[in-house]
């Protein structure tokens, strides 16, 4: 069964958390003239992204600390006690009354995003098929930015057949670096001055 995630990023304006990405308040309308979808653009910091290595580094979905050199950023924590109202009424109007199918909800900031060192350039090592990670290499060399994809060093080594062993500087994942980069621009227009005042809320749903 697949896994999808629905994922807004949220800032701390005004003394309270108001959504700033996917269903961004368009100017000129006042809250208390949104309904449905009406008054929002929506921007996507995903862009519908089906990416089982992010939802683990996000929450713990679809993998296993026992098969990764790479954990978590932190265990799910649960929806924030206070959010957007309008994405609450998402959160209510997108499944059954009880939420059965909505799992790992939780909330990061950027400042925690950050501190994971995750989102940039970072050493990594395993198991690679040799002439597409030679070739990923040459890429990087020339500033241009790939994710090379490996098999873990803790996986399973029926996984390493063909593969050679590398370690090299490169990106755990890039849907994570540009997730990142796209709240510190929201935070920029914005004005938002802490990392600790922009965060993503996010749930997943098989």
């Amino acid at each position: 069964m697949g896994c999808d995630i629905t994922l807004y990023c949220e800032g701390y304006i005004d003394g309270r958390w108001i959504n700033i990405d996917r269903w961004y308040r368009q100017t000129g309308w006042p809250e208390i003239g949104v309904t449905e979808r009406e008054g929002f653009s929506q921007v996507d910091l995903i862009d519908g992204a089906r990416d089982y290595g992010l939802f683990y580094l996000l929450a713990g979905v679809r993998g296993s600390e026992a098969d990764s050199s790479y954990p978590p950023i932190a265990p799910p924590k649960g929806l924030p006690s206070e959010w957007d109202a309008l994405l609450s009424q998402e959160y209510d109007y997108g499944d059954l009354p009880d939420h059965a199918n909505f799992h790992h909800a939780s909330h990061l900031t950027l400042r925690e995003l950050k501190q994971s060192g995750y989102g940039q350039k970072m050493p990594l090592r395993g198991w690679v098929d040799e002439a597409d990670h030679n070739e990923i290499m040459n890429q990087l060399l020339q500033g241009q930015r790939y994710q090379s994809h490996f098999i873990d060093v803790k996986a399973d080594p029926h996984w390493r057949e063909g593969k050679v062993y590398r370690e090299w500087e490169g990106y755990l994942n890039l849907h994570l670096t540009s997730i990142m980069e796209q709240m510190e621009q929201l935070k920029k227009e914005w004005r938002i001055d802490s990392d600790d005042e922009v965060r993503i809320v996010f749930w997943f749903d098989n």
